[in-house]
């Protein structure tokens, strides 16, 4: 019986998708929010999440991030950020990183997650921290584009 429960608990952790990018409080929780916003676990069978590299564990979402992602039906009212542990990464099916720095310092930090680490666009998502709304709408607006796209090559995956 316990082998039948180990199972599950296998298949249940690796359908994690976390969206990875510096502090956790900006445009990983927007990626994260904005996939369940277009269906994306219910699309793709993931459970979405999101970790920083360098997160300060507890910190909200920047007010600028939830605004911007309410407009496009994501709600991060209750985002707190986390630090990306190797305890996540190993239970994740994928770690997408926002730029490919941060996906050369996960694999550095991570060698053995190389093939589960992708970035989530061939650009980067360029850091909103510290901008206007209009900054964090424009980065909302390329990380709805890319991570509808992203849901899009997932599903082709599960045909």
């Amino acid at each position: 019986m316990i082998g039948c429960l180990e199972r599950f608990e296998e298949y249940r952790i690796m359908d994690q998708i976390i969206f990875v990018c510096t502090g956790n409080t900006c445009r990983s929780p927007m990626a994260e929010g904005l996939f369940r916003a277009l269906d994306g676990e219910a699309r793709t069978g993931l459970t979405a999440q999101s970790a920083g590299l360098f997160a300060h564990d507890g910190l909200p979402a920047s007010e600028n991030a939830v605004k911007a992602a309410a407009e496009l039906g994501a709600d991060l009212s209750q985002h707190h950020a986390r630090q990306l542990t190797p305890e996540m990464a190993k239970e994740a099916k994928y770690l997408v990183c926002m730029t490919a720095a941060h996906y050369d310092r996960l694999v550095e930090a991570l060698p053995w997650a190389e093939d589960k680490v992708f970035t989530l666009s061939p650009v980067d998502v360029a850091d909103p921290f510290g901008g206007d709304l209009a900054t964090y709408r424009a980065c909302a607006a390329q990380l709805k584009d890319a991570v509808g796209a992203l849901i899009g090559n997932l599903e082709k995956g599960r045909a």
